[in-house]
Formats: C-alpha cells, sequence, structure tokens
C-alpha cells in the first residue's frame, strides 16, 4: 500500500495544515474527559481519594496563592489528584500497534468501536513504535465519519481530533517520529 503524506510546505498543496502528516500505526488509548462547565458556572469537583499525603506549603509562595487565589489552588490539587490517579490506574502501555491512524503534531484521524460526538473531548495516551515512546494530548472531536479511507477498511466509526492541550515536549515527540517514519520511507522508495 502507498503512504500518503500531506506536507503543507509544498506549494502545489491544497492543504492548510500546519504539521506534516503521515499513516502510522500506533498504541492508542482514549478517554472522555468531563465536560468543561460553561463560563460562569461553578465546576463541582469528584469525590476523590486521596493517594498521598502531601505538604503544598513547603512550596515558596503557594499559602499566599491560596489565600489571595483559592480557586487557583483547588485547579492546581484536582490536577495532582488527576495526576496520581492516573498513575495509579494507568492503562497498560501497548506492546503492539492497536489503532492505524493518519497523524501529526496537530491531530490524528482514527478509526475506534466506541461511540464518539463533535466537539467531545479526549484524553489520549499515544505509544509511538518501535521506541515506546508514550506521548499524551486532550483532543478535540472535530469530526466522526467523513473520509473516505477508513470507510473502505474497517467497519468502525472514524474521527478526526485537534490537539487542544498537548506539552511542548510530546508535540516535539510527534514532529520527530513523523519526520523519522518520512525519511525512512524515502530512503525505501528510492
Amino acid at each position: 500500500m502507498m503512504d500518503k503524506v500531506l506536507d503543507s510546505r509544498e506549494p502545489m498543496s491544497k492543504e492548510k495544515r500546519r504539521y506534516i502528516r503521515v499513516y502510522d500505526a500506533v498504541g492508542l488509548y482514549i478517554q472522555r474527559l468531563l465536560e468543561v462547565p460553561a463560563a460562569g458556572q461553578p465546576v463541582t469537583p469528584l469525590p476523590t481519594n486521596r493517594v498521598r499525603k502531601f505538604d503544598k506549603y513547603e512550596i515558596e509562595g503557594y499559602a499566599s496563592v491560596r489565600a489571595e487565589y483559592p480557586a487557583v489552588a483547588q485547579y492546581i490539587a484536582d490536577l495532582e489528584e488527576r495526576i496520581r490517579q492516573l498513575l495509579l490506574n494507568a492503562d497498560e502501555v501497548p506492546t503492539k500497534p492497536t489503532h492505524k491512524v493518519n497523524m501529526s503534531a496537530g491531530g490524528l484521524y482514527f478509526s475506534d468501536s466506541e461511540l464518539f460526538y463533535p466537539d467531545e473531548l479526549l484524553s489520549l495516551g499515544i505509544t509511538l513504535f518501535p521506541t515506546g515512546q508514550r506521548v499524551f494530548a486532550d483532543a478535540r472531536v472535530v469530526s466522526a465519519n467523513d473520509a473516505d479511507y477508513y470507510s473502505s477498511v474497517t467497519d468502525k466509526p472514524s474521527y478526526r481530533v485537534e490537539f487542544v492541550r498537548i506539552g511542548d515536549t510530546d508535540r516535539r515527540v510527534l514532529e520527530t517520529h513523523v519526520d523519522q517514519l518520512l525519511t525512512k520511507r524515502q530512503h525505501l522508495q528510492e
């Protein structure tokens, strides 16, 4: 099968993308995120089980931030708790690819048996092969079942997601992985 590569740097390209896209097989872990409340609506925290106790007051400036900005302090506490829960209840790291995707450092296109809806927020864990590197990002479902490529290959619904929260390091890992795939495939074609 011929791999398709979309490069936004090509002058004749009709694509208006910021990142180079490539087809690849990855390990993909998908989890729905809770809906973000509308502006001005209070956030109702989920009941949490503390994993371990920690003393944030040892962090310089934490006491003043907590006193002056209690919402920020609560947000930090909720994020830290989410990280701890993810570490304790983490998904198993795939040892082989689970999904065939079209990916870039800006998003993914994939098929999955789970039903997702446009504008839904997802938390993604992506295992890249053969290195086994893991990348984590939150993404918004941009569209569902709108491309012919996957509909001809699988019966599963297909989705296009755009990364809305991804760390700079994770984005660089994806860019490097895509560049390595392109270099490898170009050498194979020569």
